[in-house]
């Protein structure tokens, strides 16, 4: 029962961690972008002590927009650091002196993105702390605009430097060369991030001149590589993703209703076997839909519940586990602008250890410049 439950609660936190990318990933949707300059997400604990409630800031999170509406970067800072620290005296119930905290802010992560005239972003990057880069990003487009590639590398320790000629101050996004063998038996395609090749696949021709890949190189810098394929509705039908000099990581599957709404998502191994199973039923009349998470035994692992608004902006999220114990509850909020300024997430499991322990634990605050 303990394993069960320790493995349950393996698979929500990843659930949980999906579901914050979608929650700021609908923000950034949502925003009225154009005329916007930043936007800054506060994180802050909420706990009970003799009865007084204490906001403590955590995180934040500064998102910056360009004049086109797009993001240019987004910096996570924390607050944890102490910065100084004293007693006060404090009168009326629970008088006496207490101990307080003055705390500075550190940076976290800093992401910064890059975009064509197209609008589409084109890549990001990861840094750290001090400013040190941990890994990029690019995309890649298809003639109908569909992402049909993303690769992920470390530039410290990518190892094939390659310049394109023409090129006037050096910089390049990423370019594609081909490269034909002399006994014009075959050819070989090489991608170029940031003057660097990192992918090489060699191609031999058949009786009818048709390609055939016969093998593909990764740069040890390459951390994945993941190709998208969609549908003539533009819709993700499937994905897969190769990682360490060319490994597969596994791939995902997608299906979607009558409306183009994702209704199951299907994930599989590196050996193509199914592990997890995303299967999202929609109530139109209620407006309500269930996002049900199950193993590769149909095991219910997780099931979320969201309810929309009068506006169709999500209102509620409930978390529970396989048992439709309640875990977690997020409660969204608006301004008169339909721009989402709290999220309150109540946390029911450390409610159910102690009574005594009020909730919320986090709420997330969004400001507008």
């Amino acid at each position: 029962m303990v394993q069960n439950f320790q493995y349950a609660k393996k698979e929500i936190c990843f659930m949980i961690t999906r579901l914050k990318r979608i929650r700021t990933l609908c923000l950034f949707l949502f925003l009225p972008l154009f005329g916007l300059n930043t936007v800054t997400i506060k994180v802050y604990h909420v706990f009970e002590s003799f009865g007084t409630e204490t906001q403590e800031l955590k995180y934040s999170t500064i998102i910056n927009y360009n004049k086109r509406g797009l993001i240019t970067d987004s910096t996570i800072y924390s607050h944890d650091i102490p910065l100084s620290k004293k007693y006060i005296y404090i009168k009326g119930e629970n008088e006496g002196l207490q101990l307080q905290r003055t705390y500075d802010k550190e940076v976290i992560l800093s992401y910064r993105f890059e975009y064509d005239n197209l609008k589409r972003k084109t890549s990001t990057s990861l840094f750290g702390s001090n400013d040190s880069i941990y890994w990029k990003e690019h995309y890649k487009y298809d003639d109908n605009n569909y992402l049909y590639k993303l690769i992920r590398f470390d530039p410290n320790k990518a190892i094939n430097p390659e310049m394109i000629e023409g090129l006037e101050n050096g910089e390049m996004i990423w370019a594609e060369k081909y490269l034909y063998f002399e006994d014009g038996n075959g050819f070989e395609h090489r991608e170029l991030y940031n003057n660097y090749c990192l992918t090489i696949t060699s191609y031999d021709f058949d009786s009818l001149k048709t390609p055939v890949k016969r093998k593909e190189y990764f740069d040890p810098s390459v951390i994945f590589q993941t190709i998208y394929f969609h549908n003539p509705n533009g819709d993700l039908t499937h994905e897969t993703t190769s990682g360490y000099l060319g490994a597969s990581l596994g791939s995902k599957t997608y299906e979607y209703d009558s409306y183009n709404r994702k209704t199951k998502e299907t994930v599989y191994n590196e050996k193509g076997e199914l592990i997890k199973t995303y299967n999202t039923v929609i109530d139109d009349e209620n407006h309500v839909f269930y996002d049900y998470y199950s193993d590769s035994l149909v095991n219910f692992l997780a099931i979320k519940e969201t309810r929309l608004n009068n506006k169709g902006r999500i209102f509620i999220e409930a978390i529970l586990d396989g048992q439709d114990r309640l875990l977690e509850k997020n409660v969204f909020y608006y301004d008169e602008n339909e721009r989402i300024v709290e999220v309150k997430k109540y946390d029911m499991i450390r409610k159910n250890v102690s009574e005594d322990y009020e909730i919320p634990v986090q709420v997330h605050t969004y400001e507008y410049d």
